[in-house]
């Protein structure tokens, strides 16, 4: 930890597992807290409470949700079960992921009053076989259009309008909206599903390779990527270095919830919204902050595996 600058500077979701203002984030899932320390230098048991010993530096996190064509879907959209809408039979989409795509699934299931979880980032062999069995019905129903495994696949079926109402990624809303699309990242009432990202060393880097291992993990994170990935509607896990590779106006929109004070773009250079615009689910800690869960490798993840393959094929 001593050969890493910033630190000190990481938002507290992954060194605390809280907001500033000391709130408990949701630990459902794979919270970063829950595999952000080891218990000793030797690095083979994880512990529950900070230490010394890393398991990686945290770099990035964001709150996911749907995405939907406001200017298709023709209602108000503000719960994951919406998705079910006999309306939207045929247009809708679900990523083809396992492990992503059967917490969406979960996030379906609860708001629909279909199955209530005891963790839904580490479902027992029962939850599964239950909600693979939703997803099966709900196919043969023939209210999905299709399951997308790309970026490129979520961004063509929206754009299109293929689909209006779907599991999406920040960026390709954003690229969807850089075609002058509308596109909408939509909160919804049971909250999003989270996930956070971070950068390991390998056990082999010794010298002047673990040097240059460290010096590339403080550029990471001394702002210019962070800076490049806010701008995609991601969030820095230094954000502080972040902003100051960032206008006033772009930190205010992207971060704050502010109404932009002019056109707002891209990494790409695009104009994704107007001045005037307010970001999809407001400030960081509005989104950050109703979190419901994370994205997780369940124990019984080969077991998952199976059964969701068994519901592409069906």
């Amino acid at each position: 930890m001593s050969k890493y600058k910033w630190w000190d500077k990481t938002m507290p979701l992954f060194s605390k597992g809280e907001y500033p203002d000391g709130k408990k984030a949701s630990i459902e899932g794979g919270a970063p807290i829950k595999f952000q320390y080891y218990a000793d230098k030797d690095g083979t048991t994880l512990s529950p409470t900070p230490t010394e010993y890393l398991t990686s530096i945290p770099s990035l996190t964001n709150a996911d949700t749907l995405g939907i064509r406001p200017d298709l879907v023709g209602r108000e959209i503000t719960q994951w079960k919406d998705i079910l809408d006999p309306k939207f039979k045929g247009k809708t989409s679900i990523l083809n992921i396992p492990s992503i795509g059967i917490m969406d699934a979960a996030m379906i299931c609860e708001s629909a009053g279909i199955l209530k979880y005891g963790d839904k980032g580490n479902m027992t062999k029962p939850e599964i076989d239950k909600t693979i069995e939703f997803l099966i019905k709900t196919k043969k129903d023939g209210q999905f259009r299709a399951f997308w495994k790309t970026f490129d696949e979520s961004v063509n079926l929206m754009a299109s309008g293929e689909v209006v109402i779907q599991s999406m990624w920040s960026p390709a809303v954003s690229a969807v909206r850089g075609k002058g699309i509308p596109c909408t990242y939509q909160p919804l009432k049971e909250g999003y599903r989270a996930w956070g990202g971070g950068l390991s060393l390998a056990k082999h880097l010794q010298g002047p390779q673990l040097d240059a291992a460290y010096d590339y993990i403080n550029w990471y994170l001394s702002g210019w990527v962070g800076a490049f990935l806010n701008r995609q509607g991601y969030y820095s896990a230094v954000l502080e270095t972040a902003k100051a590779n960032m206008s006033a106006d772009e930190w205010g929109f992207w971060m704050e919830g502010k109404p932009a004070q002019g056109d707002i773009k891209n990494p790409q250079g695009q104009v994704v919204e107007k001045k005037g615009a307010v970001r999809d689910g407001g400030s960081f800690y509005e989104r950050m902050g109703a979190v419901a869960c994370w994205n997780a490798v369940m124990d019984e993840d080969p077991y998952m595996v199976q059964k969701w393959n068994s519901f592409i094929a069906a």
